[in-house]
């Protein structure tokens, strides 16, 4: 047990690791924007392109997206504060979701410069993918081939998957860390 006099002490600690933690998620949120815009930055803007060129660049930005799922899924178990990791595992998975999608509608784009209703750039991409997850739709930028709806379905299926699955993956994780936690502080006592 504590006594009455450490229990300040306990919240000052607590109230500094709360900062620490905050200052950290948006530290590492705004390196990664800042990682996808300058990546989104590299794409090509032109057509000589090859489609295996882009294939094999969306298999590894495939494997990195798992694996940086499965680091922001430990980092959620074991973190002092699991609800604000999760929080920000949910952000970051989304935003490198919506980067992949984006870098899609580059390629498709470079390749068939008529496949949406404008040539798109990847700010432009990245604006569609977001206003595509946000199932907005403003109707300024619009796939016009089959190719280009067939991916912008895909991505309304995974984004539906996104919310129901990955959000509840991340929570249930910060419930589970959450819940661990108490279970060792009441054996401690």
């Amino acid at each position: 047990m504590t006594s009455d006099s450490q229990i300040p002490a306990q919240v000052a600690s607590n109230r500094k690791e709360l900062v620490r933690e905050l200052i950290g998620v948006v530290a590492r949120t705004v390196l990664l924007i800042v990682l996808v815009v300058f990546l989104l930055s590299w794409l090509p803007d032109d057509q000589n392109v090859r489609a295996i060129g882009v294939v094999a660049g969306m298999l590894v930005v495939t494997a990195m997206y798992i694996f940086f799922f499965l680091r922001q899924l430990h980092a959620v178990q074991k973190s002092h504060f699991p609800n604000i990791r999760a929080a920000e595992a949910m952000l970051t998975t989304g935003i490198l979701l919506l980067a992949i999608f984006a870098n899609i509608y580059v390629g498709i784009s470079l390749v068939d410069p008529g496949a949406f209703t404008e040539v798109l750039t990847p700010f432009s991409s990245m604006y569609f993918a977001l206003t595509v997850l946000a199932t907005v739709g403003f109707g300024d930028i619009a796939p016009n081939t089959v190719p280009a709806r067939g991916v912008a379905m895909a991505q309304m299926v995974l984004n539906l998957v996104f919310i129901g699955v990955v959000v509840r993956v991340f929570a249930s994780a910060a419930k589970r860390s959450l819940s661990n936690k108490k279970d060792a502080q009441k054996n401690a006592d």
